[in-house]
Parts: structure tokens; sequence; C-alpha cells
């Protein structure tokens, strides 16, 4: 997958880019089959409150191996076209299955990723991005992702406890609010957005009957690795090709 020269800019300028079926209909339908039945992200997610207490379930990982959701994270489709926006060689930092639950699904505040990984994993700079991969349909009513559209540029905000997660400080959101439009992040499964880990982002509850899920992988610069120790590992990073998701069989 090439960017073209309009499509980098565009992502320079605004600070994310969407992909519209970037997945072809029989690969998001084995990632929805495969994430739907899987009880052990369940077992293994963590419940994060709100601000208002409602809560949003996450399972998060470090290290891709031979697993079918690593078919995705270890992509080209996903890292070759991360490099070409960041400008750099990147390692996978992390994958994450967000699940919003009909009706109880709670909101994410506004953020940056950067916000809590400069100070949580010692990224000095903010070469840093990541892929959400619509695994159903994401709408206003289902709580997708709303995005503040160039706020990147405002560089790196103080993030502080709100609920059980990090929130940006709120009178400088406020702020920016006046400068960079509200954009509502709606994707059809399959869909893909690339965004900057200084991006402002948030997403509302979901009040409607239908679940809102998606994949995350995060990706950083090799030249921007941790520079002291914590709880972020890097391991290295082996490309599959795109070929791979359908050729996946369970071992």
């Amino acid at each position: 997958m090439t960017l073209t020269a309009e499509q980098i800019t565009q992502f320079n300028q605004n600070g994310y880019l969407i992909m519209k079926g970037y997945y072809s209909q029989e690969e998001i339908l084995r990632l929805q089959q495969a994430a739907f039945n899987d009880e052990t992200l369940y077992e293994r997610a963590w419940d994060k409150k709100d601000a208002q207490g409602a809560v949003s379930k996450v399972c998060l990982w470090q290290k891709t191996g031979d697993d079918f959701y690593s078919m995705f994270s270890r992509s080209r489709r996903l890292v070759d076209v991360c490099e070409q926006l960041i400008g750099e060689e990147v390692y996978h930092t992390s994958t994450k299955i967000m699940m919003k639950e009909p009706f109880v699904g709670g909101a994410w505040e506004w953020h940056q990723d950067f916000g809590y990984w400069h100070r949580d994993n010692f990224m000095l700079y903010p070469k840093a991005i990541s892929c959400m991969i619509a695994i159903n349909k994401a709408t206003p009513e289902n709580g997708c992702l709303q995005v503040l559209k160039g706020s990147h540029h405002l560089g790196r905000l103080d993030h502080n406890k709100t609920g059980d997660q990090k929130g940006a400080a709120m009178a400088f959101v406020e702020e920016a609010m006046k400068y960079h439009p509200i954009i509502n992040v709606e994707l059809e499964p399959g869909d893909v957005l690339f965004f900057h880990c200084n991006l402002l982002h948030k997403s509302n509850q979901n009040r409607s009957s239908e679940p809102r899920w998606s994949m995350i992988s995060a990706y950083n610069a090799i030249s921007n690795q941790s520079f002291q120790e914590n709880e972020a590992i890097y391991y290295p990073l082996h490309r599959v090709d795109d070929d791979a998701i359908l050729n996946w069989q369970a071992s």
C-alpha cells in the first residue's frame, strides 16, 4: 500500500486519515467471527470507568505472535502506511480490542495518546500513530470516535485522572474547540482510521442497541523507544503479507 502525496498532506494537516473499505468483506467477517466468539477477550479485559462511572471494556496486549489478530497488527497494510506517515521505521507497541456494549458502554474522555505514553512509557517524541479498524459499524448513536481536527498541532497537553481514565486538561480542550472542529468518525466495518498520537479524541457513551467494537494497533518509531525501563517492552516486528489474514489457519 502506497499513499499519495495528497493523503500524506491530509494526515499532516488534520492529524488523521480515514481509509474506506481498507479490509474486504471476507477479511472483516473473519475478524468479526474471531472477536465476537472469543470469550478470552472478556476474561482478559479491563473495565474502564468514565467520569460518570459507566464502563467500557478494553483488552490490550503488546507482543505479536502467530495468532489471527497478529495477522492484522503485523501486516504490511498497516505497518508500511504508518512508516510513510511517520517517515521512519516503526515497531508495534500494542494492540487492543475496544468493546463498547449496547446501552451500557462508557465514554472515553478527551485525551491524546501521547499524553500518557509520554509519561507512562517514557516516549520523548510524538512519533507514534494508532490504526483503528472498525469491527462493526461506528455511528454517533453507538459512541463513535470524535476527533478535534488538526488538534495535534497543539502539542502535548497536561493529562489528569478522569474516572479510571487519563483525560486532557479541559480548560485547554475547551479553548481548542474554538479553533478545531469536532469530527464524528463514522466508519463501516473494515474502514480504518490512522491518527496521530497528539490528536485530541474521545467517544461518547453507547446509548444504542448495537455494540461498537474496534481493534486498535499502535506503532512507534524505533528511534523513539522508551528511554527508561517501564511496562512497555520492545519486541521486534516481523511483518506478514496482506494475504496472511485469509490464509491464516488455527494450529
